[in-house]
């Protein structure tokens, strides 16, 4: 995985904890490190040194679409990547455009790594759970994907999947919608992460015989069911 895939991605998770409120800061510096990533990604992917020729190709190609390629292509060309007018702009001066920005760079890293156009999704701020169980899991193991953080947690011989802190649901072979299922402890390995054109990614831990496939959309998972065998 490009280097720049991962680093878009913290910086992206880190504008939408800003934007909540933790911690408290001025997004514009996030925003203009994620816009510069992204012109670089697209200009690595393209084989050229124009990011605006970059998005274009990444279009033409079918990897971006075509409308998000122009949004793009218009905000560099228009602002480059000094985006302190996001915030010192009084219309501008709420974190609402920052998101929208980070909506569109979201939705290109996400596309870039599938290698075909993404669907856009919500992309909000990151709040804290003030719901958060009281109790501490007896196991973790996090994913960082696509800017996003799969928690695997395991409390008690019942393990939970949650991304960016909200759990989601999951459904077992031959089972309706659960909100946990039977695991011994959460994995202590490597994981591996495909992603497929369809937008599914799976994230595999091998030695454990742990598989979750997340849906496109990111709120639920169909969980292998050699899992807790």
């Amino acid at each position: 995985m490009s280097g720049r895939v991962i680093q878009l991605g913290r910086q992206l998770r880190k504008l939408r904890h800003i934007v909540g409120g933790s911690p408290p800061a001025d997004p514009a510096t996030t925003l203009r490190r994620a816009t510069q990533l992204a012109c670089d990604l697209a200009c690595e992917h393209a084989a050229v040194d124009d990011a605006q020729a970059a998005f274009h190709d990444l279009s033409v190609r079918g990897i971006l679409e075509p409308a998000l390629a122009e949004r793009l292509a218009a905000w560099v060309a228009s602002k480059g990547t000094d985006v302190t007018w996001a915030v010192s702009n009084p219309d501008d001066a709420s974190g609402a455009r920052a998101l929208q920005i980070g909506r569109d760079l979201d939705r290109f890293l996400r596309s870039v790594e599938l290698g075909t156009s993404a669907a856009e999704l919500p992309f909000g701020a990151i709040v804290a759970r003030e719901d958060a169980a009281t109790t501490k899991p007896d196991s973790t193991a996090a994913v960082a994907i696509s800017g996003r953080i799969l928690e695997l947690e395991v409390r008690e011989g019942l393990a939970s999947v949650a991304i960016d802190g909200q759990p989601i649901l999951l459904t077992l072979d031959a089972t309706g919608p659960v909100t946990t299922f039977a695991l011994a402890a959460a994995p202590t390995t490597r994981a591996e992460v495909h992603r497929d054109p369809t937008g599914v990614t799976r994230v595999t831990w091998t030695v454990e015989h742990v598989i979750i496939e997340l849906a496109p959309d990111f709120t639920r998972a169909r969980v292998d069911n050699a899992v807790g065998d």
